[in-house]
C-alpha cells in the first residue's frame, strides 16, 4: 500500500478561500483533479451552502467522453512516444505494466480509455495528442480513484444546484493543445522524480500551503501560459460575476488560486482562507 495515502485520510480540506464584499460571501475551492481519497463531506457542505456552483468546464460523462475522443486523435501532432528517451520508455513500461487497464484521467474515465497492451507507452502515448499521452501516464502513475471536481459536480447535481461553467469544452481543448510539447517531453523524461514530486504536492495540498504551491510545481507541464496565464483572468471574471449576484462556490484547479485570489484582492474583496 502507498503510505502517502495516510496523510490524505487524516487531513481536512484546507484549500478553501472565502471571498466577499459587503454582506455577501462566496467560496473559491482549489481542487486536486486527481485524489487518493474522497472529500465528500466537506464538498457537500460547500455546495449545500451555495446558490450557484461553478466549475472550470462541463464534467458530465458525455463532455468528458468528447475530451477523451479528441485527445485520442493525434494526427498532425508531434509524437510524445518518439521523443521520450528510450531508457525512460522502458522504465515507465516496467513500473506501469499492471496499470494499462487503469490508465485514465481519473476514475471517471476508466472505461473510456482502458485497453490491454504489451507496453504501457506503446498503448497510451502513440497516436494521441501530447497532453493525452502525458495525463494518461500521470494518472496511471498516481493510481488515484477520485477527482474532487467530478465529485463536487455530482453533489451539485444531486442537490439540484444551479451549475455554471467558466469555459466551454472547445476552450478547454484549445488550452490543452497549447501546453508546450517540450515541457511534456521534459517532464516525462524526469519520470524518476515523479514520486518525489507527488509527495511534495500532497504535503502542500493537504496543509493548504498555497504560498509554496507554485514553487514546487514549476516543472509540471500545465504550469504554462496556455493553462494558467490565459485562463486565470477568465476564471476570475466568471466567478466574480456570479458572486456579485448570489452566494457562489467555485471549484478550480489549485494552480489557479494564486492568480484568481490576487485579482479578488485587487478588486477590493475581503479574501481569507477557511481553516476547518
Amino acid at each position: 500500500m502507498n503510505m502517502t495515502f495516510f496523510p490524505w485520510r487524516e487531513k481536512p480540506l484546507r484549500t478553501v478561500w472565502k471571498v466577499g464584499r459587503s454582506d455577501r460571501e462566496s467560496f473559491v475551492v482549489g481542487t486536486a483533479h486527481f485524489s487518493p481519497r474522497s472529500f465528500r463531506k466537506q464538498l457537500t457542505a460547500l455546495v449545500a451552502g451555495a446558490e450557484a456552483v461553478l466549475f472550470e468546464g462541463p464534467l458530465d460523462r458525455e463532455s468528458m467522453a468528447e475530451v477523451a475522443r479528441y485527445g485520442s486523435r493525434g494526427e498532425g501532432t508531434p509524437s510524445v512516444y518518439d521523443a521520450i528517451d528510450p531508457a525512460v520508455v522502458r522504465e515507465i513500461n516496467r513500473q506501469l505494466a499492471d496499470r494499462s487497464q487503469a490508465a485514465t484521467t481519473a476514475g471517471v474515465y476508466r472505461d473510456l480509455l482502458c485497453r490491454t497492451a504489451p507496453g504501457f507507452l506503446e498503448e497510451h502515448a502513440r497516436g494521441v495528442r501530447p497532453w493525452m499521452a502525458f495525463f494518461t501516464t500521470w494518472s496511471a502513475f498516481l493510481n488515484y480513484k477520485h477527482s474532487m471536481d467530478v465529485e463536487a459536480f455530482h453533489i451539485a447535481r444531486e442537490l439540484g444546484k444551479e451549475i455554471g461553467y467558466l469555459e466551454t469544452i472547445p476552450d478547454q481543448l484549445e488550452a490543452l493543445d497549447g501546453i508546450p510539447f517540450e515541457r511534456i517531453v521534459q517532464y516525462l523524461n524526469r519520470f524518476q522524480h515523479w514520486g518525489a514530486h507527488r509527495d511534495r504536492f500532497e504535503k502542500v495540498f493537504i496543509e493548504g500551503e498555497l504560498r509554496n504551491y507554485l514553487s514546487i510545481t514549476g516543472e509540471f507541464p500545465t504550469r504554462c501560459e496556455s493553462i494558467i496565464g490565459r485562463r486565470d483572468p477568465i476564471f476570475f471574471a466568471g466567478i466574480r460575476a456570479s458572486a456579485e449576484k448570489r452566494r457562489t462556490a467555485a471549484f478550480v484547479g489549485v494552480g489557479h488560486l494564486p492568480g484568481i485570489l490576487r485579482r479578488f484582492v485587487d478588486a477590493g474583496y475581503h479574501v481569507s482562507q477557511e481553516m476547518p
